[in-house]
């Protein structure tokens, strides 16, 4: 049978930056702007609006020069926060063995892979497969050394056997054909990056079930998706979610949003990964099935 399944659209990339220069700053304190002025508020609201304002203040503008920038104005200096959100999607047809791990260096073909790339490490592929997500910041003539290790709360053991590198810079993600006897499964890593005292989520949804036609790939129901049986499923890296069960179980993805990664405290830079897992029974009717993913990222406010 042969599966195609193709993700993602992307929803939710936001940006909203600023520029601050020569902040006062100590052991305990940081004062990132000095404003004179008089009158006005800075926290004007309504249940509709927000208002910000000030009277009397000086000349807006900025001033620059080879070395500095000089900005002046009402909130000029302000740093507001920011969210960003990138995807990174395994390319399953670049499977090279890892026949090492040492920290965060892997021993592995190192052909296409550069500086700045995103990888999956997998141990035992397959169903019960452990994997871990890194960039690359350095490339050897047979190892890789990624920045950290990300995983689902264990570690990768690398023996040589059955263990993979994978590069995850693909746009879409094709199973192949999809075998009774076995759970074929794929990677698709999250980075956000949020300047924000109460964190972010991350969520998921489906345009539908993995479907051609009249026909259906149906959602697993029962936590594991199993070699032998006709479902389909996604487990996160994330195991303190508490809105959904994507942290203990192969669960369900629906036509409704699910968070498959959150942080509820200042957090600068993190990152997840979803582990898809599609399976198929003997007779299943063969055809390219098809589905897309999207996720959206969000700063809690």
């Amino acid at each position: 049978m042969r599966l195609h399944l193709f993700t993602f659209a992307l929803v939710g990339f936001f940006v909203c930056a600023g520029f601050t220069q020569a902040e006062m700053t100590s052991t305990n304190y940081e004062i990132r702007w000095d404003t004179f002025s008089t009158g006005g508020s800075d926290t004007s609201s309504s249940s509709n609006y927000l208002l910000r304002d000030s009277v009397e203040n000086g000349p807006a503008g900025r001033s620059s020069s080879s070395s500095y920038i000089l900005g002046q104005g009402y909130r000029e200096g302000v740093y507001d926060q920011i969210i960003t959100f990138d995807v990174q999607v395994q390319d399953l047809s670049d499977a090279r063995s890892a026949s090492g791990l040492s920290g965060t260096t892997i021993t592995t073909s190192v052909s296409g892979i550069s500086v700045g790339n995103y990888v999956a490490l997998i141990q035992d592929r397959g169903v019960n497969q452990v994997g871990a997500i890194g960039k690359v910041t350095s490339v050897g003539a047979s190892t890789i050394t990624v920045d950290s290790l990300t995983n689902g709360g264990t570690a990768p053991s690398i023996d040589g056997s059955n263990d993979y590198v994978y590069q995850l810079d693909a746009s879409s993600i094709a199973f192949g054909e999809l075998s009774s006897s076995s759970v074929s499964t794929a990677i698709i890593g999250i980075e956000v990056n949020v300047e924000n005292d109460n964190g972010y989520v991350v969520q998921l949804f489906e345009d539908g079930d993995l479907r051609s036609g009249g026909n259906a790939i149906t959602d697993v129901s029962d936590g594991a998706v199993s070699s032998g049986a006709t479902e389909y499923g996604a487990r996160s890296s994330d195991t303190t979610l508490a809105s959904s069960d994507f942290d203990s179980a192969d669960a369900a993805i629906t036509t409704t949003y699910q968070d498959i990664a959150t942080e509820s405290s200042a957090s600068f830079s993190s990152r997840n990964f979803l582990t898809l897992k599609a399976a198929v029974a003997d007779g299943a009717t063969a055809g390219s099935y098809s589905q897309t993913l999207s996720f959206i990222a969000s700063g809690n406010f």
